[in-house]
């Protein structure tokens, strides 16, 4: 990353690669996180409002 116009370099910090690299497995952490609750509020939804399939009695 390079410093913008007008700002001294000491300002901004360079990632390592450990950084970047926690960085990225944390975002995927999130994202799996993320998706986990996506599916489980469709599924609680899909459970209150009662599953109904064509073609399918009960």
């Amino acid at each position: 990353m390079n410093a913008p116009t007008g700002y001294p370099r000491r300002f901004f910090h360079e990632p390592t690669a450990a950084e970047l690299s926690a960085r990225r497995a944390r975002n995927i952490a999130l994202g799996v996180v993320l998706a986990g609750l996506v599916v489980l509020f469709y599924v609680v939804t899909l459970a209150k409002l009662g599953l109904r399939l064509p073609g399918v009695t009960g």
